[in-house]
């Protein structure tokens, strides 16, 4: 399963979870997620971007900087994170935006059940 989606942060301001309701958010399935992740900011300043990925109990990413491209996750380039999942495992992606204005997260999720 595909699920991808663009979530706007305000300027100096933090989501701590973008898939807080998706389905994805507790995956009902024993299976794995592939995390794609790219942003709107400029390469000058996509360091004011930081996402922190957590599914289930394991910290996938802190401080990640995604890749500034202005456009949706590309697979497989911008896929660089996976995890296997439990069925239930909260799935987390908070964002934190450092920025002057307010700026965009593109995220995509392969979620393949086992």
């Amino acid at each position: 399963m595909y699920i991808s989606n663009r979530t706007n942060v305000a300027a100096g301001a933090r989501n701590d979870n973008v898939l807080a309701g998706q389905y994805i958010e507790f995956p009902p399935r024993h299976g794995t997620i592939q995390y794609g992740l790219t942003s709107d900011l400029t390469a000058a300043t996509a360091d004011d971007f930081t996402v922190d990925v957590v599914s289930g109990t394991d910290i996938i990413a802190r401080g990640l900087a995604p890749r500034a491209s202005g456009a949706q996750p590309v697979y497989p380039d911008d896929f660089h994170l996976s995890d296997a999942v439990a069925a239930g495992d909260r799935q987390i992606i908070g964002v934190s935006n450092k920025n002057a204005a307010a700026k965009n997260l593109f995220w995509s999720l392969i979620y393949d059940v086992m």
